[in-house]
């Protein structure tokens, strides 16, 4: 009679799963049911984020391009001689009409938010799980601004849209006002905030840090620009106090500053059209005088990029990536001063692109509440 095999606990089997990579995981789901529901479960991903960002050593950040097809760049791979990068399509189960334009509002926790503008819808994805979902909008702007975060008081995923009142606008000293419609997904309905007040025009994807979304304003006083940062609280559903943004750059006029997210540093960055490039990170938030410089150079311009420049991600080796008029990777090398221009080859005239993290969260999965260890 053969020997059985002692059953390991629930727990130990979770502890055990959750140090995995996302692909194993997937792949697992098909060693029985009760895998499959335990890898599944809302709980579990919460504990498989937890593990991937604790997990310094890992490479577990990617870049998503809106290409089309869409495409999973991982920054830290290594770039062979003959220019190939490594590189994943993501085939989802949505398609989209043909010449849309696709915005991405933001990534946290391994999801990406985008904004079809043709129709228009929001699209939230998961990369690493291939999963998807499509959400209406409610009274479309090109003018509006939007934002992508997750609610730690809720434990729930926010999607907001804000729009300047049609009653204010500024320009006679009058007070800004601002309508902000809130989309939690856990309820999947949206509802109006009353009462807001920004003081500023805001515009396009806020960059989210520290449950708090964030938009970079420039405003003309005395023939010079001047930067601030404006906040809104994901949690409080309130705008928070604007920060002036001063002496980070010797010359602000002269280049573009941006802000982007780094991991989990909030960054700035000006930039001129070309690989030269000057950074910043807020290490202590919300604070002023916490702004750091961390990264400096100038390299030589690279034929056919002259506008965009999107900064991604500062490599292990301290090599940067950055997204140039949406159209190619580059890689900078910031020990021989070289940059590598990769051009991204798919079917639509230009892309946008954002850094994830790969995880597990489901966005067609967030209201089971079951017990985690039922296996």
């Amino acid at each position: 009679m053969p020997r059985r095999i002692p059953k390991l606990p629930s727990e130990i089997i979770s502890d055990i799963l959750s140090r995995l990579s996302v692909k194993c995981l997937v792949r697992f789901k098909c060693v029985s049911k009760a895998w499959r529901s335990l890898i599944s479960h809302p709980e579990f991903a919460k504990m498989h984020l937890k593990r991937t960002k604790q997990d310094i050593n890992g490479n577990h950040y990617k870049i998503f391009l809106s290409t089309d097809p869409h495409l999973s760049v991982d920054p830290e791979a290594y770039c062979e001689p003959d220019g190939n990068i490594l590189t994943t399509t993501l085939n989802f189960s949505v398609s989209y009409p043909e010449y849309s334009w696709i915005e991405i509002l933001g990534s946290c926790n391994g999801l990406v938010c985008g904004l079809l503008h043709d129709n228009p819808l929001i699209y939230l994805w998961n990369p690493s799980t291939r999963e998807s979902r499509e959400l209406a909008i409610l009274d479309y702007s090109e003018d509006g601004f939007y934002g992508f975060g997750y609610d730690f008081k809720l434990e729930d995923y926010k999607i907001i849209r804000g729009s300047i009142s049609a009653s204010t606008n500024g320009t006679d000293g009058s007070k800004i006002e601002t309508q902000v419609e809130v989309f939690t997904l856990k309820s999947n309905l949206w509802r109006i905030v009353e009462d807001l007040c920004c003081g500023v025009v805001l515009g396009g994807p806020g960059r989210l840090a520290n449950g708090v979304l964030h938009w970079l304003v420039s405003q003309e006083n005395g023939g010079s620009k001047k930067y601030k940062m404006v906040s809104f609280d994901l949690i409080e559903e309130k705008f928070l106090e604007m920060v002036p943004l001063r002496g980070l750059t010797d010359d602000e006029n002269n280049g573009y500053l941006e802000l982007e997210v780094l991991g989990d540093w909030l960054c700035l960055y000006s930039h001129y059209g070309r690989p030269s490039c000057e950074a910043w990170i807020m290490k202590e938030y919300s604070s002023e005088a916490s702004w750091t410089r961390f990264l400096s150079f100038k390299g030589e311009p690279i034929p056919g990029g002259l506008y965009g420049f999107q900064l991604l991600w500062v490599k292990k080796n301290g090599n940067i990536v950055f997204c140039l008029d949406g159209r190619e990777l580059v890689f900078y090398n910031s020990n021989e001063d070289t940059a590598r221009p990769f051009i991204i080859y798919h079917d639509g005239d230009w892309f946008e692109s954002i850094v994830y993290i790969e995880g597990l969260v489901s966005p067609n999965n967030l209201n089971d509440h079951g017990l985690l260890h039922n296996i």
